[in-house]
């Protein structure tokens, strides 16, 4: 895989914009945990303990999809390369309780991570995930459209 030949996964979470680690944890400490759903924050602490946890969604990158949800109100949406679940957890408490994610990824094992915060979370019945490389599945789901 890919992921184990990178060497300073800290190339992640380098603040690019602000420039400044110290700004940057002031704006997530201030203003990004302390709006962060629980559920969220149960499952951000369980994935920083994976090896690959660098890869997972940041926090402040959710509070933006959040906003775009809430705006847009999707019915169905489609995630692709799941992880442990972040985005996933986060987009499912956002769209309505009828609305459905499709959940795409390679390794059932890493969804599993996060999986028991999901079912706590009252939000598994959204959520279809099938282990699969994306494009077989989306072209089939184009096929289905």
């Amino acid at each position: 895989r890919e992921m184990e030949n990178i060497k300073d996964p800290s190339i992640y979470r380098n603040p690019v914009i602000l420039q400044s680690e110290d700004l940057t944890n002031y704006i997530l400490e201030t203003a990004v945990y302390p709006r962060e759903a629980e559920p969220l924050k149960e499952l951000r602490k369980a994935t920083e303990n994976h090896p690959w946890g660098f890869i997972a969604a940041l926090p402040e990158a959710g509070q933006l999809i959040s906003i775009l949800l809430k705006l847009l109100n999707p019915k169905k949406t489609i995630e692709i390369g799941v992880f442990t679940g972040y985005s996933l957890l986060l987009t499912a408490l956002n769209i309505p309780d009828d609305g459905k994610i499709t959940a795409i990824d390679i390794d059932r094992k890493t969804y599993e991570i996060g999986l028991p915060v999901i079912k706590k979370a009252g939000v598994e019945h959204k959520i279809d995930f099938i282990e699969s490389p994306a494009l077989p599945i989306l072209d089939k789901l184009l096929e289905d459209f």
